[in-house]
This record gives structure tokens, C-alpha cells and sequence, in this order.
């Protein structure tokens, strides 16, 4: 059959109409469970000021303060800015946070000798419960805070490439529903877990299922909607993430416990559940796994929602099946078949190249949404992302320089990521299209998992210089490894990949 004879399935299903805004719906509603998962760790453990606690023996006899001032060492004054003969006002002072002098059954006081607490007094002044007392993750335990965020990107990690396989194995619409209702159950549990252990255990499920709906909300947008409409995936993945983040500082503060919040963090899962009677199976994986009597179901009630005519789809399923032969990629559904290939193995490379930025301003993220939409439209995508990756990468020293640059930075990378969402899609074949999404973001989930515990170690002098030299070096090879991936753009020869 010839190749204008062929049909596509965006081309049948037509425009733009109501089921298309439904999908594009589930993909700015999925940011509630995907955001609030991956930032509602400091609101859930923030850092909390704290102090040894007094010994049992010295309850009725000694104030807080009084034991702050005798028992605790002091690590360094403040002088206050208000601090005159006339107000009466003193120095501050800093106490350590972890250890004390040695205190003796009768009251006595060694200041020559330092021993550390495993009891810890917390500031009760500000409003809000939190896990962090109720835990105590402060001193040596303080790194299972930064766990908290850790294991979402590991759980991200193995769920983006597990639940992507099965994506495209099973099916987009089952493993959707499933990652969803999976979440609810697994993000409502955690709100009840009596140890840290047990919340971080359940937050790496969750986090996995949250790692599903991403991949496969991708997917379902994707292979529906005309090429010249894939820019609006950009909509729910860029501008879509804003929203529920800047939500959710405001629900934090009017739940105020913990876990209420992880609660309602868990229901929000139920906002995908209405679209279980809506939500089609992928008609474009459907040809592509030999179901052409299920993708010619779906196709119709798809048509039926968008109130279009039904075309003759005798003809129009056979015109599909010989596209979907005639762009075939694989021969198999195994990842281990894009190494087969030499020129798909080497744009996929270039999509690992890591950019791992772990806190900076959301709210470069507003504009960077929108610009990405005529960037990605217009310009060409490997060109437009290596020159946003390189202006991201420049640095400022002066605070306001820095500050402008943080933000700029933020929407530039917003927009590299929006153009290689799209640019993924186009990549991979239907075949392996959700594992093939899911592995080009492995390196940031990777950074992800490293980064909290960065910052930790940076936070201690005997590892600060340590941590600041590191700091340069990964800045010049991050820039060497940008101008190699240009080069390496620039040489390698022009391919067509056809959507499958």
C-alpha cells in the first residue's frame, strides 16, 4: 500500500475536541500526587531548632534556660544589632545543638568535658506538628530527613523504568489506573506509620506508583493528539507541576500536623479516578500489539466523545495496520533492542546527560512553561535544548546577579526538559516508547537520590572544602560534556524516526 494511502491515528481520531481536553486534564491534574510527593518532605520534616534535654534529676530543680546557659557549650555569639548599654541587650549566643558538658547525680557541672545527648529538647513556639520531634531526626539521625527525599528518587528511579516496561507491555490506560489507586493506598498509609522507617518504606512505593502515572499520562498524550499538538504536553508537565507547588504551602499551613498532610497528599490520588470512564486504552499501542479489534473499540468511543463522524473502519483499521507495520522500528518489545541500534543508542545517550539542579526557584518554572510552547513548535529540538543547557549553566557571584540568574536558570531548564519530553516522544518507537521516556530521565532521579545528602555533608565544616572543590570540578565537566554533546550533535548525520 502506498504511503499517502496510510493513515495514522491522530489523523482519524481528527482535532482537537473533548476527549483530547480530558487527556490534557489528566496530565495537569497528575502533577497533584507527582509534586506534592516529591516536595512535601520539608513539611513533613522540617528542621526544627533543638537542644540536649535536661537529665531526669534536674526536672524540678533546673529552668531551660538555666540548663542552656550551664550545661550546654556555646559555639559562637551574635551580637545584637540593637545591642547598647542603655536597652541592657547582650550578645546572642548559639548553643550546640547535639552535645553537653558532663553532668553529674549531684548537680555538678564538668565544662572541661563534652558528651553527646540522646535526648533532645525541641523549640515548641512554632505552630505545626511535624515528624521531627515526634521522630527525633536531628544529630545523628538527622540524615534519615534527607532520606525522605532520597527515596522518592530512588523509588522514581526503579518505578519510571519498571512501570514503564509494563506500559508497554500491558498497556498504557491498566498500568495508569493501577500506579494511580496504588498511590492512594500506599500515600493515605503513610500517614499512620508509627517510625521513620516505615514512612520512608512506603514512600518509596509511592513514589514508584507516582513514577507510573507520569510515564504513562506521556504516553496516552502523546500518541492521541496530531504532531503539531504535542507541544501542549508542555501545559500539564511544566506549567501543570506549578500549580500544586504553589498549593501546597498553603494547605501545610491550614492542616498544620503532618499528617493530615501526608493524608490529603495520598487522597489527592482520587482526582484521576472520575477519568477511569473516560480514559481510552492508546489506539496507536493497540495497532502496534496486533489488538485491532480493541484499538477499533477504542477509536470509536473516542470519536463518539469528540461527537465526530465514524468513518468506514474496515478500511480505515486497515490503512492503520499498514501504517504501524511500515513503522516498525523493533523487531521485539525488549530494551535491550535499542542498543541494537546504532543511531537510536546515540540519541538516547544524549538525552542521559545530566543536569541536576535540585533547589531552585519555582517560579522561573511560569514563563519557561510558556516559552517552550512556540521553541518546541518552531525551532529545532536538539539545537534549541543544547544552547538553553549551555546559557543554564552560566554563573553569578554578586547575590542579586545570582538570585536573577537562579531564576533564569530555572526557566531555561524548564524549558530544556519541555523540549526533551517531546522530543522522547518522537524518539522511541510505540514499542518501547513508556521505558525509553522513562530511562532519559534516569541520571536526573540519580541526582536526585545524591543531592540531599550533598547538602548535608556541605553543612559541615571538615567536608565544606571537600564539598566546594567537588562543586568545581563537576562545573567544568558538566561544561565539557555539554560542548562534547554538541559536537557530537553537530557531526552526526541528519535521521528521520517516525513516530510509531
Amino acid at each position: 500500500m502506498p504511503a499517502s494511502a496510510m493513515l495514522d491515528v491522530s489523523d482519524v481520531v481528527g482535532q482537537l475536541g473533548w476527549y483530547h481536553l480530558a487527556v490534557g486534564v489528566i496530565t495537569v491534574l497528575r502533577a497533584f500526587p507527582t509534586s506534592w510527593t516529591l516536595l512535601i518532605g520539608p513539611f513533613i520534616a522540617p528542621a526544627v531548632d533543638h537542644w540536649c534535654a535536661k537529665p531526669h534529676w534536674l526536672e524540678a530543680n533546673w529552668t531551660e534556660q538555666q540548663w542552656k546557659e550551664l550545661a550546654i557549650p556555646v559555639i559562637s555569639r551574635v551580637e545584637d544589632v540593637n545591642a547598647s548599654a542603655e536597652t541592657g541587650h547582650h550578645p546572642m549566643r548559639r548553643f550546640e545543638a547535639c552535645t553537653t558538658h558532663t553532668v553529674f547525680p549531684n548537680g555538678t557541672i564538668d565544662p572541661d568535658t563534652v558528651v553527646e545527648c540522646d535526648a533532645w529538647t525541641y523549640n515548641d513556639t512554632v505552630p505545626g506538628s511535624s515528624a521531627t520531634p515526634e521522630w527525633d531526626l536531628v544529630c545523628s539521625n538527622d540524615w534519615q530527613r534527607s532520606a525522605m527525599s532520597s527515596v522518592v528518587f530512588g523509588g522514581s528511579l526503579v518505578g519510571a523504568l519498571l512501570l514503564g516496561r509494563l506500559s508497554d507491555r500491558f498497556g498504557r490506560r491498566l498500568v495508569f489506573f493501577g500506579a494511580t489507586f496504588a498511590y492512594i493506598l500506599f500515600g493515605s498509609a503513610s500517614s499512620s506509620c508509627p517510625s521513620v522507617v516505615c514512612y520512608n518504606s512506603l514512600r518509596f512505593f509511592t513514589s514508584i506508583c507516582v513514577a507510573g502515572i507520569q510515564t504513562t499520562a506521556a504516553s496516552l498524550f502523546t500518541e492521541i493528539v496530531e504532531p503539531r499538538h504535542r507541544t501542549l504536553l508542555n501545559v500539564g508537565f511544566a506549567l501543570g507541576f506549578t500549580l500544586p507547588t504553589l498549593v501546597l504551602p498553603g494547605v501545610a499551613y491550614l492542616l498544620g500536623n503532618w499528617k493530615h498532610l501526608q493524608l490529603a497528599a495520598g487522597l489527592s490520588g482520587f482526582v484521576l479516578v472520575p477519568f477511569i470512564f473516560i480514559l481510552q486504552e492508546s489506539p496507536r499501542w493497540l495497532v502496534s500489539t496486533h489488538r485491532e479489534k480493541e484499538a477499533r473499540a477504542a477509536i470509536v468511543r473516542i470519536l463518539r466523545i469528540n461527537r465526530r463522524p465514524l468513518p468506514d473502519m474496515e478500511s480505515t483499521m486497515q490503512r492503520l495496520v499498514e501504517k504501524s507495520r511500515a513503522d516498525a522500528q523493533l523487531t521485539s518489545t525488549s530494551p535491550v533492542e535499542i542498543i541494537k541500534h546504532k543511531r537510536l543508542l546515540r540519541n538516547t545517550l544524549c538525552l542521559f546527560v545530566p543536569i541536576v539542579n535540585f533547589a531552585l526557584s519555582a517560579a522561573g518554572e511560569v514563563p519557561g512553561g510558556l516559552l517552550s510552547l512556540p521553541l518546541v513548535r518552531y525551532c529545532r529540538r536538539r539545537r534549541s535544548q543544547a544552547a538553553l543547557l549551555l546559557l543554564a549553566a552560566i554563573a553569578g557571584h554578586n547575590l542579586w546577579l545570582r538570585l536573577g540568574l537562579n531564576m533564569t536558570s530555572r526557566c531555561l531548564l524548564v524549558i530544556s526538559g519541555a523540549i526533551k519530553w517531546v522530543y522522547t516522544m518522537e524518539l522511541f518507537p510505540t514499542a518501547t516508547r513508556s521505558f525509553g521516556f522513562a530511562a532519559c530521565f534516569t541520571m536526573g532521579r540519580i541526582g536526585g537520590i545524591v543531592a540531599p545528602f550533598m547538602r548535608d555533608l556541605g553543612g559541615k565544616e571538615e567536608y565544606a572544602a571537600v564539598m566546594e572543590a567537588c562543586r568545581s570540578k563537576f562545573q567544568k565537566i558538566t561544561a565539557s560534556g555539554l560542548l562534547l554533546r554538541c559536537l557530537v550533535l553537530w557531526m552526526a548525520k541528519q535521521q528521520h524516526i517516525i513516530l510509531g
